[in-house]
């Protein structure tokens, strides 16, 4: 059941993160989550909770680098894309989340990772009717720094 998680779960870390970063904090969430169930508790929304916990990591990861990178943050994405087009895209995008407050990237990687309204909601705590305003002002936010960073939308 778990398993079909971890490709998204470990998608949303590298967006967050850099690759290497990603697989360590998604096995994290995992093996706190089956520590928690082994023990006993029990989690009513497993999914929501998963995304909520590697959102956490991720987070509690950047204030670590921040803590001792000073300003400096390093390079977000390493892929070996051929295509230059392709990595200069998501080069520049992931700059721009990275530019964002957490709370808005965290709300983008989720939508772009496919999550329902619901499934959003559920794992940020926004409320469900709140969630198509909230998600739309983000989206401008992103494309108003694209179009400051010089990426021109189609």
């Amino acid at each position: 059941m778990y398993k079909q998680y971890y490709q998204s779960l470990h998608r949303i870390a590298q967006k967050m993160l850099c690759h290497d970063e990603a697989n360590d904090i998604v096995q994290d969430v995992f093996m706190d989550y089956f520590q928690k169930t082994k023990n006993g508790s029990e989690i009513a929304f497993p999914k929501s909770y998963l995304y909520r916990s590697t959102l956490n990591k991720c987070v509690d990861e950047q204030r670590k680098k921040k803590k001792f990178a000073g300003n400096h943050i390093p390079e977000k994405i390493h892929n070996s894309l051929h295509d230059y087009e392709k990595k200069e895209t998501k080069n520049c995008i992931a700059r721009c989340l990275e530019a964002m407050d957490t709370k808005t990237r965290e709300l983008i990687v989720l939508y772009s990772e496919g999550l329902s309204y619901r499934e959003i909601s559920d794992v940020t705590g926004i409320t469900f009717t709140s969630i198509g305003k909230t998600l739309s002002r983000a989206l401008k936010k992103l494309e108003k720094e694209l179009i400051i960073k010089g990426y021109e939308l189609l």
